[in-house]
């Protein structure tokens, strides 16, 4: 199926897998405002960002085509580098404090709702790019890799557990297999 035919189904799937983490937000958006338009708003910001990852990724799988064990490897071990950067628990940190993104970048109306949650989407990005790049070299559409990922993302920005040192471990691990 060529990337342009996937994008609605990845931005679904990416709606399914993401937004379970940033219910927090929106319902602290909702609760603040009582406002349905402006948290959709907040939503759909938050959509758009995941919708352009997707013509990214899309496009660097397609790139790739049937791309063999060393590249998985690859892109397996900057995953795993990925999930112990600095700039990862950030993002994290970030992704896991919606009382302060609220506080500290409140934006008034339905634009501002809509920017706000382009910002989160961004956050929320940082915080998963190890995770997609682990998605692009295990099946950017394997149901199975994406149900597993989806869990590994709710669990990180829900709870303060340390899956991000968890999961690189485990994308290490994963680079072994690879080889």
């Amino acid at each position: 199926m060529a990337g342009a035919a996937l994008l609605p189904l990845w931005t679904a799937t990416m709606g399914a897998m993401m937004l379970p983490s940033t219910i927090p937000l929106l319902r602290l958006d909702f609760a603040t405002t009582r406002s349905r338009g402006r948290t959709v708003a907040l939503a759909g910001g938050y959509l758009v960002v995941w919708l352009a990852i997707g013509s990214i990724v899309l496009a660097a799988d397609a790139a790739l085509g049937m791309h063999g064990n060393r590249v998985t490897a690859a892109l397996l071990a900057i995953a795993a580098l990925y999930q112990l950067l600095p700039v990862k628990r950030r993002c994290l940190t970030r992704c896991r404090a919606p009382l302060g993104r609220m506080l500290l970048g409140w934006r008034d109306g339905l634009g501002g709702a809509a920017r706000m949650g382009v910002e989160n989407g961004l956050w929320c990005a940082g915080c998963c790019a190890g995770l997609m790049l682990a998605l692009l070299g295990l099946g950017v559409m394997s149901w199975e890799w994406m149900a597993l990922v989806a869990g590994v993302v709710l669990i990180e920005k829900v709870t303060w557990i340390r899956v991000d040192v968890v999961s690189g471990v485990l994308a290490a691990g994963a680079v072994v297999w690879a080889l």
